[in-house]
């Protein structure tokens, strides 16, 4: 009996290996990701309208539905968590989950309604394996006064297992997000 239930997980997490979508790396798939199209998620959430969030309406912690932009196009979409504590979590929709889709971050209050953000992750090799090297996202955004949205500007960049920048993987935008409410 053990030695077909570990047969059946072995066959399991291989057929899971081979029927993989091909990408370049975990949480930003550089060049891959231009032209993707927003999800049903994003439009249904342009139809909504939002509430202001009390005391603290023009802070950024919370859960926000993230979308980059790069050369006009939709360049990756997210879900990301700003906590109190100065850390950020996201859910990047642009890469499967089988190549870690989530990122960390920290970030900073650098005015009013101001924030920088620095947001890492591993890079893959194309086939889920090994280890490539490291993303990096810097972005710093302001939240309009009604606590709702954030707008601004991202820099990504990619760099091997060495730390060298991979020219290539330079890309730079802009940022817009929605709060997501319990409302």
């Amino acid at each position: 009996m053990k030695s077909t239930i570990q047969g059946s997980l072995f066959t399991i997490g291989a057929l899971a290996l081979l029927l993989q979508p091909s990408a370049q790396a975990a949480c930003a798939a550089g060049g891959k990701k231009v032209g993707l199209a927003p999800s049903k998620f994003a439009l249904k959430l342009q139809d909504q309208s939002f509430k202001g969030h009390g005391d603290n309406s023009d802070g950024i912690v919370g859960l926000w539905h993230t979308t980059f932009l790069f050369s006009g196009g939709v360049w990756d979409e997210a879900f990301e968590q700003w906590h109190s504590d100065g850390t950020e979590l996201a859910v990047d929709n642009a890469v499967p989950p089988l190549l870690g889709n989530v990122c960390v971050g920290v970030y900073k209050q650098t005015g009013p309604r101001t924030y920088s953000l620095r947001h890492v992750t591993w890079n893959w090799d194309p086939s889920g394996a090994p280890l490539a090297g490291t993303f990096l996202l810097l972005m710093t955004v302001t939240v309009d006064k009604n606590g709702n949205t954030f707008s601004g500007n991202w820099v990504s960049d990619s760099f091997d297992t060495f730390g060298n920048k991979i020219d290539d993987l330079h890309f730079e935008g802009t940022v817009s997000s929605e709060r997501i409410t319990v409302d």
